[in-house]
């Protein structure tokens, strides 16, 4: 059955670009919101509390409380029956007590049969520029649930938290790319004719993560790089001077040893924003 796309808001575009600013649509990270959707499950009562994304043509799951079909980073159409797209069009929060009896979505085609539905409450969660970037979504697939004036309050409340650590993620990024291009002009200080690869396998060693002589050859040649034996490279202290004057010593190079073997893909994404 092909179905019909839900209406975008008016600020459609802008919106979405900013989504992706987030990261979160290719990279979710679902630790930092998995707490508010409990909150959310606890405050109301309901069954399901989830947090989504939506960039431009899709709704992106990021976080859930409650159910067992939840897969984090899922990515489904919004289409004409994804009732959480409408919940993007409001500042205020879309509520049904019972969704067989609103005159919107009764006729839903998973509601079909049904005597009594589900309660719904979805949330829009707007960041400091006034764009909707997702919603906090309930729902009590039992039977119908309302949510009381001081519950609905409560939710705002968290939606406003959501609000705000994506506000940080976008501000992250962006600290991150500025401070990638300041290191990149320190490091082409030691010779102009060291590219982006280069860099890399330089960043890779401040992060003490595995090079091949090989691959850092050109940074070896200028004494930034040695080999302390058995093909391990490491940064000679010529090379942990410059580290120190990148400004990149600290936390930056601790988050990416700590993610392991996510380590490469952060750098990959890393150096895409300077390119």
């Amino acid at each position: 059955m092909n179905m019909a796309l839900a209406p975008r808001p008016e600020n459609e575009e802008l919106r979405a670009q900013t989504v992706v600013k987030t990261g979160l649509i290719d990279a979710p990270n679902p630790d930092l919101f998995q707490i508010y959707c409990d909150l959310a499950k606890d405050i109301t009562g309901f069954e399901t509390a989830s947090f989504s994304l939506y960039d431009g043509e899709m709704k992106c799951s990021i976080a859930q409380a409650g159910g067992d079909n939840f897969e984090v980073g899922e990515k489904s159409e919004r289409h004409e029956f994804n009732v959480c797209s409408y919940v993007l069009l409001d500042s205020e929060p879309l509520l049904m007590e019972d969704m067989c009896k609103d005159p919107t979505w009764k006729d839903h085609p998973h509601l079909e049969g049904l005597d009594k539905g589900p309660g719904y409450a979805g949330f829009p969660v707007i960041n400091s520029e006034n764009f909707a970037l997702g919603t906090l979504c309930m729902m009590n697939m039992s039977g119908p649930k309302a949510l009381s004036g001081e519950q609905i309050e409560q939710v705002k409340k968290i939606t406003r938290s959501i609000a705000h650590m994506l506000d940080l993620q976008i501000k992250q990024k962006e600290l991150t790319s500025e401070r990638m291009l300041d290191a990149l002009a320190h490091f082409q200080k030691v010779d102009q004719s060291f590219g982006l690869t280069d860099f890399k396998m330089y960043i890779s060693l401040c992060a003490e993560l595995s090079v091949s002589a090989k691959d850092a050859e050109s940074i070896i040649k200028v004494g930034l790089a040695e080999d302390s034996g058995g093909g391990r490279i490491q940064l000679t202290e010529l090379g942990r001077r410059l580290q120190f004057d990148m400004n990149l010593q600290q936390k930056a190079m601790k988050r990416i040893k700590m993610d392991g073997g996510e380590a490469e893909a952060l750098l990959d994404e890393m150096f895409a924003e300077i390119e």
